[in-house]
Order: C-alpha cells, then structure tokens, then sequence
C-alpha cells in the first residue's frame, strides 16, 4: 500500500493532469491574450460552435493543396492560430500529441519534447533532452531552436505562456476533455504539418473503432453493465469522476462509473467507506499505482468488495487510457474486454 503525504498527494495530481491532458479549462487570461494576437478579422465562428474547422469557414479552398499554403486552426481552448505554411519545427510538451506526430509519420518535424517524456524514458523521446514541463519552460532552449510552433497544456503556468507569445511564437494550448476534442486534435495536428488527409485518417479510424465497441454493446441494458471503479491511487483512494476522459471511456466500454454516478467531477478523494457500499463489480488501475493486480487484491481494506472476491482487478498501461490520441482504443479494446469478455474475449494487455 502506497501512503502519501498531502503535498505529495497534490503533486501526483499535476501529474495525472498533465499526463492524462484532461483539462477542464475556463479560457485564461493567456488565452485571450492570443485570442486577440491570432485572431483573423474575418474570422466570425470558431470550429467549437459550428463544428466546421477555421479553414472551412475562413477559405474557399479549405483544404491547402501544398505545403506553402497558409493554415489556420483553433485549438483546444479556442484561440486561432494561423501559420504561413506548414510548420517544420515543432516544440512538444504534451506527451500525448507527441504520438499523434508518431502516428502522422511527422516525428522528423520535432525539435524538443517535454522533460517528463526524457525523464521516463519514452522512445519517443530518445535523443532530445527535454524543454520544459509543468515547473516551467526552458527559454535559452526554446530561442536557440526557434520552432515554427510550441505546443502546450492549456493550463497553468501563465506567465511562461505569455513570454512565448511576448517572444512571438505561434503557441498551441491542448485541452483534450473528451474524445470529440481528441478527434479534433488529431486532424488539427495533421494540419500544422501539412498532412491533413493523414490527420483525418487518423480521426477517423479512431471514430470507426470505438462505433465498433458501440456497436456490439447497444443492446446491453444499464442493469446488464458492471459498476466499475478506476482507481487512481490507494492511499488515499482516488478516482475519475465526471468531466473526465476516463469516465467517458468507461461508458464507452460498457461499464458504470460509480464516481460518476454519485456525482463527483475531476479526480476526487474516495472514501473506502463508499467503495465498500457501492461495491464495484470491476476495478480497474493503472500500472503506475501497482504492477500488477495482487496489490489490490491483497488489500484487506477491499476483502469484501465483488471485484476482489470475485478477482475481476485489471491493470492497463497507462498511456492507452489516458493519453486521448489515436491509441486510445487500445485502452478502449481492453477496459471491453475486462467488461464484457463474453463480447470481447478474455482480458489481455494490448500493447
């Protein structure tokens, strides 16, 4: 059992944040800073309104034909960016959209990558040395460099931001809540690099996977899903409620989030207590709380619980549930799996 203490408990939180980029963001007062510096005057609707891309509604010809021709797009916290031609040198301190890149083809186009993705080890992150992360950003690097683009987690760290638009560079904020806005990171960052067909695949795969998984679950009643807890830590117990990326997988996948249900948002403190009364069929964790299920399962806490009774206690590498990309259905295919193996086939690890 891993027992925190309360500053570490709020340090793990950051974390999960800005590894998961489930940020429920109001629009700062950075965004409006770059609202006002990127805005085009012609510009009246924002892809969020009207569900069309800033191009769409921008250009006759929304599609750029080659490389060179100017891109506009609105990111995650719906400021509008608009690039001359399509960027070559890309600052990214998302590990997330860091495999979007992957997934495009375009890692060639990535100059920097964020510390924790050094830190950790992620080969998608060998040979950089890492700009920045959620204590600050690494501006001697940044200016050295001069990339066409640094994208960001659209929260915290204001002051940082605002020198980057100071310095002039063409910021990008993620704030990916949901699959609808995982979608529209996909294709956006298809645009900035002048792959937006690949960028559009890439959604639309995503989409075709999980209407899949729909699909075969349309039929189950709310009665026949699992009530499932996702443990985010132990000690204290910690959960995805509503407003998360990871409840909504959850739904997806066939389940009943019972923090959602009890109506808690974000990432709250849950009592043992409650778990114990709302007794979840299926718990489910990720590798970064316990290698592998014994953990939970040994925890004479959670002794009178269905899923440890009845050992339906998953653990899922954490990159594939949390990171709203294209490999999201990875994640999606397991947390089915755990689920409805009667569906979906007996639980495995999908690398």
């Amino acid at each position: 059992m891993k027992k925190l203490s309360k500053p570490i408990i709020g340090i793990i939180i950051i974390i999960i944040l800005a590894s998961f980029l489930l940020f429920a963001g109001c629009k700062t007062s950075i965004s409006d800073t770059a609202q006002s510096g990127n805005a085009q005057e012609n510009t009246s609707v924002t892809e969020k309104e009207t569900g069309t891309s800033a191009i769409e509604t921008n250009k006759e010809n929304s599609e750029p034909e080659n490389k060179n021709e100017e891109i506009i797009v609105t990111d995650g916290m719906g400021n509008i960016l608009t690039l001359e031609k399509a960027a070559e040198k890309i600052i990214v301190l998302t590990p997330s959209v860091l495999e979007i890149f992957e997934g495009l083809g375009a890692m060639d186009k990535i100059v920097e990558v964020d510390n924790w993705s050094v830190q950790m080890q992620d080969p998608l992150a060998e040979g950089f040395k890492g700009a920045g992360d959620a204590n600050g950003i690494n501006f001697e690097m940044v200016t050295k460099l001069d990339p066409d683009m640094v994208i960001v987690v659209g929260f915290g760290l204001n002051e940082d931001y605002k020198k980057l638009y100071d310095l002039g560079y063409q910021v990008y904020l993620t704030n990916s809540t949901s699959l609808q806005a995982a979608y529209t990171e996909l294709e956006n960052m298809g645009k900035i690099v002048g792959m937006e067909e690949e960028g559009k695949e890439l959604s639309n795969n995503l989409k075709s996977g999980i209407s899949e998984i729909e699909a075969k679950l349309k039929d189950i009643s709310k009665e026949d899903r699992p009530k499932v807890f996702y443990m985010v830590w132990n000690d204290p117990i910690m959960s995805a409620g509503k407003n998360t990326f990871i409840s909504e997988l959850i739904e997806i996948a066939g389940g009943v989030n019972i923090v959602a249900e009890d109506g808690l948002n974000d990432w709250p403190e849950y009592s043992i207590e409650k778990l114990i009364e709302n007794n979840p069929d299926i718990i489910i964790a990720p590798v970064s709380l316990a290698a592998d299920a014994s953990v939970i399962l040994n925890d004479s806490r959670f002794s009178s619980i269905n899923a440890v009774i009845n050992k339906k206690v998953y653990i899922i590498p954490d990159n594939p549930i949390s990171r709203p990309n294209q490999n999201v259905i990875k994640g999606l295919k397991m947390l089915s799996k755990a689920m409805h193996p009667d569906i979906f086939g007996e639980f495995e690890i999908i690398q």
